[in-house]
């Protein structure tokens, strides 16, 4: 005779699921978001010399002091907005990590089943082979 499946343990297995593939999905945006910000740019800037040419670049618009003093703060300014808004995805994705982590606690919690605590280890107990060199 096989038993019935606990509802209780398919709905902690479900929502442990969920968790697993929310945790999965945030972690590629967030690859792949610092990969646009940090890495992206720079294959945009290749073919941009690239077309220009290198004896070019004394004739193209870019090449204007006053438009490269505008243009750094502009692009710095970019990247710094770019990278506080991925902090900011980060931040949102561990607030849904705690959510979920919290749902999971108390479903283990309401299995029936204490959840265990493990002794904090006292590293300063360790003793290395009395050897002296």
């Amino acid at each position: 005779m096989t038993e019935a499946p606990d509802p209780k343990t398919a709905e902690y297995e479900a929502k442990f699921a969920e968790y697993q593939d929310a945790m999965h999905a945030g972690a590629w945006r967030l690859g792949w978001g610092f990969f646009a910000v940090m890495v992206g740019l720079l294959p945009l800037m290749w073919i941009f010399v690239w077309l220009v040419g290198p004896n070019g670049w004394e004739d193209t618009l870019f090449h204007a002091p006053r438009l490269m003093w505008l243009a750094v703060p502009l692009c710095l300014g970019l990247v710094i907005f770019l990278v506080f808004r991925l902090y900011k995805k980060n931040l949102e994705l561990d607030a849904v990590k705690r959510r979920y982590l919290a749902e999971l606690r108390a479903l283990k919690g309401a299995q029936g089943k204490p959840v265990a605590k493990t002794e904090p280890k006292d590293w300063d107990s360790f003793q290395d082979d009395a050897q002296t060199f």
